[in-house]
């Protein structure tokens, strides 16, 4: 069925019920489930936009009225990558919050003739259609400087998207619908073109970084309760401060999608042995790596065992963190090196534990020393009990397998105190202390941590 077809069918269904609860059919609560199904069929159930034939009616009002229109593609960059590594529930979050943002930008304009839409049902493209060529020109320049939203943590944070800008003009010779359509195509051939200068660009900005070594490298403690210890400090790497390149999202989600993240997590390697020669003696290094990321180092001599060597620093002093998504891409490859790494001293943490990607059956399987909260589970913990108790029963399966379970993402004295009441001893988060440079870490009081006496740290 064509996109008018379901409009029109979708509007008879409507005008039906009305007609069979006026006069108290049975058959209407048949028909009530009906237009429910077409309903999610045409509205997106989590931003709650239309989709583009429930609108196309109004744009060929629009159109007939304005003889052109101008159409915007929004799109937020590296979509399926960034979706990939931060999971589905924060990438939904995401869309959500550019959604209502872009809801905001057409309220202030709301003199004009604009609409918005969304191509697919649980899509991830935004059409903006504009009846004036000038606010259509000024909001793909605002939108081009990004989108600023709020983030897990109460901070602000800026999104990247990508604009694609296309017509729409009437041509009497032309189907009304095909015109629409090919001023969309207009706008997504559009976006690809700029999309492939940026890219070029943002390739240049790596080779740069992996030229001049320009990767930044913070530290956030990992710390014991009740003591408030500190055991260890996890290595969060950054790009040039003030480039796009700078948050992790963006550096690792460009340069997978660009074939180099090898290149840039070897060096994030290199750069936090480098930093953390400056840690406490006796601390803890956890280190983020993908599936991808250790297979290039393990490729290239000495190999991660050898890159500690050289730095001066054990293996056994070490926590490589791997998410599940990792494991599900490549399970036989990273049981083998996950073996090859514990026999030379390497400890594993499952991390993110809570989001979408996380299972059971990896921590089975891998049986890791850490299991890490994901802070969306650590968010709010102290009001909603179905969290306590999940957190409860990680907590307990960690115990009975001899695992130690690290709550990420904490930032209050409640949660602090509701973690610590269920048994997560370990624990990480802006309530302990901000990634800082090494020289700038405060209170790092180092504790020798040991686990069950079945196996010590």
């Amino acid at each position: 069925m064509n996109s008018c077809a379901r409009c029109d069918s979708f509007s008879r269904h409507i005008r039906a019920i009305r007609v069979h609860n006026e006069f108290g059919d049975s058959d209407s609560v048949e028909l009530q489930t009906r237009i429910l199904q077409y309903r999610a069929g045409l509205f997106d159930p989590l931003t709650k936009l239309p989709t583009l034939p429930v609108v196309i009616d109004r744009v060929r009002q629009m159109l007939d009225e304005r003889g052109n229109l101008h159409v915007l593609l929004v799109r937020i960059e590296h979509e399926q990558n960034l979706e990939r590594i931060v999971g589905w529930e924060r990438y939904d979050a995401v869309l959500r919050s550019v959604a209502s943002h872009l809801s905001g930008l057409l309220e202030a304009v709301a003199e004009s003739a604009n609409l918005l839409c969304q191509e697919n049902v649980r899509g991830d493209i935004f059409l903006v259609i504009l009846a004036d060529h000038f606010e259509a020109g000024r909001l793909h320049d605002t939108l081009i400087e990004g989108i600023k939203i709020t983030n897990d943590n109460g901070e602000d944070e800026l999104v990247a998207v990508r604009v694609g800008q296309g017509v729409i003009k009437m041509r009497p010779a032309l189907r009304v619908e095909r015109t629409i359509y090919n001023g969309i195509l207009d706008a997504r051939q559009d976006f690809h073109r700029r999309g492939e200068a940026l890219d070029q660009a943002r390739l240049d900005e790596v080779r740069h970084i992996l030229r001049d070594g320009s990767i930044r490298t913070l530290f956030q403690p990992i710390v014991r309760l009740p003591w408030r210890k500190i055991l260890g400090f996890e290595a969060l790497s950054r790009g040039p401060e003030g480039s796009y390149l700078e948050t992790a999202d963006n550096l690792f989600g460009f340069t997978e999608r660009a074939g180099m993240l090898g290149e840039i997590e070897t060096l994030c390697v290199e750069r936090a042995l480098t930093n953390a020669k400056k840690l406490p003696e006796g601390s803890i290094l956890f280190l983020n790596l993908s599936m991808l990321g250790l297979e290039y180092i393990e490729s290239e001599e000495p190999g991660l065992t050898g890159k500690f060597k050289e730095a001066g620093r054990s293996p056994t002093e070490c926590v490589l963190e791997i998410t599940e998504r990792t494991y599900a891409e490549s399970a036989d490859r990273l049981r083998e090196r996950v073996a090859e790494l514990r026999k030379n001293g390497f400890r594993i943490a499952i991390d993110d534990m809570g989001t979408g990607y996380s299972a059971l059956h990896v921590l089975a399987e891998l049986q890791p020393e850490f299991i890490k909260l994901d802070k969306m589970l650590v968010r709010d913990l102290p009001d909603e009990p179905i969290k306590r108790n999940l957190v409860s029963a990680i907590t307990r399966f960690a115990r009975d397998s001899q695992s130690v379970v690290i709550a990420e993402g904490v930032e209050t004295e409640d949660e602090v105190e509701v973690l610590t009441e269920l048994g997560v001893e370990l624990q990480q988060g802006y309530f302990f202390g901000f990634p800082e440079p090494v020289e700038k870490l405060k209170n790092t009081n180092v504790l020798t941590f040991k686990r069950e006496p079945a196996k010590s740290f």
